[in-house]
């Protein structure tokens, strides 16, 4: 089985690629959450994989409530993939002290955190999704071999970011206050469906934002009416859709 979680679509779609080429059933792990029903995984379960997206150096938030609750056999070979802008820092192996691992790799997508980053030119996310899609088969076949590998981008200072930047940043810039509808705002309710926190609800057909956000931006990229900002600055920087790429 394959466990992903995905906000703006790049995890989703790694996850989707590994299913094909390893014929292995995916598992959204924002749905169970949201349903409150995790998968059942029988003892004879060779192999479980984890998708995800990299935030701030180290792994979203769900992702960890969701391991919490995950009961893996012993016997089963486990692997993360997670996707990420640059490089992810120590968040890999901060992970695998929680949750041990036998295999890891990080995956170079397009960057999408527009609150603090440019999107990456037209030409560069392409190139990154043309490196992603030749590099997964061979990805595939280590997982299907199930070969103890660690080939993670941790990038220069990678401690230092994890262990030290990351709970400064989630402390102290993770917030709503800045989120804003404008006039363009359609009330289609797309934002409040796609969070994959539940972090939305409309109020007089405006979306309001709750504290359990995580900044994964998919109700900003994936507002039809381009609506959605987060401070000043986002607007100018438009909006990532994974399809336009592909």
């Amino acid at each position: 089985m394959i466990c992903y979680f995905s906000a703006t679509g790049n995890s989703r779609w790694v996850a989707q690629q590994l299913a094909d080429l390893t014929g292995d059933a995916l598992c959204d792990m924002a749905a169970c959450l949201k349903e409150g029903c995790l998968p059942a995984l029988p003892e004879d379960t060779e192999r479980v994989g984890l998708v995800f997206p990299v935030h701030s150096w180290y792994v979203p938030a769900p992702v960890l409530r969701f391991l919490t609750r995950l009961s893996v056999p012993a016997s089963a070979y486990r692997y993360a993939v997670c996707t990420c802008g640059d490089d992810v820092g120590k968040g890999m192996s901060r992970l695998a002290e929680h949750f041990p691992l036998d295999a890891a790799w990080s995956v170079q997508m397009p960057n999408t955190y527009v609150p603090m980053f440019n999107l990456d030119a037209p030409g560069l996310a392409r190139q990154k999704l043309e490196e992603a899609r030749a590099r997964l088969p061979r990805l595939a076949e280590s997982i299907r071999k199930k070969e103890h590998a660690w080939e993670v981008c941790e990038g220069g200072c990678p401690w230092l970011k994890t262990y030290v930047v990351q709970p400064l940043f989630t402390h102290c810039y993770i917030g709503t206050r800045a989120f804003r509808a404008d006039d363009a705002c359609i009330s289609c309710g797309l934002c409040e469906k796609n969070c994959p926190v539940s972090a939305i609800h409309l109020a007089e057909g405006r979306p309001v934002w709750s504290k359990a956000c995580i900044h994964c931006m998919a109700c900003l990229h994936g507002c039809p009416a381009k609506a959605i900002q987060y401070g000043k600055g986002t607007r100018k920087k438009g909006q990532y859709r994974l399809e336009d790429y592909l």
